[in-house]
């Protein structure tokens, strides 16, 4: 049987999409798998010191108070 590749998937939540203006990231998660199965995950908040808008806290659940630990 053929070895599968591995394959990470990544995933950023942001401030916004204008990175130049000021827009940051607040959360990152990476999935690896193999031959189709999960083989392992990461999760981690991150605090940028950038206000999160009302409207991306209720799009992606994050809030301010989450980050402020991070």
């Amino acid at each position: 049987m053929p070895a599968q590749d591995a394959i990470a998937v990544i995933d950023f939540e942001t401030t916004g999409t204008s990175p130049g203006l000021g827009d940051r990231a607040t959360e990152v998660a990476i999935v690896m798998t193999e031959g189709g199965r999960v083989v392992d995950r990461f999760q981690s908040l991150m605090n940028t010191g950038v206000h999160i808008p009302a409207f991306i806290t209720q799009l992606t659940g994050i809030t301010n108070a989450m980050v402020a630990a991070a």
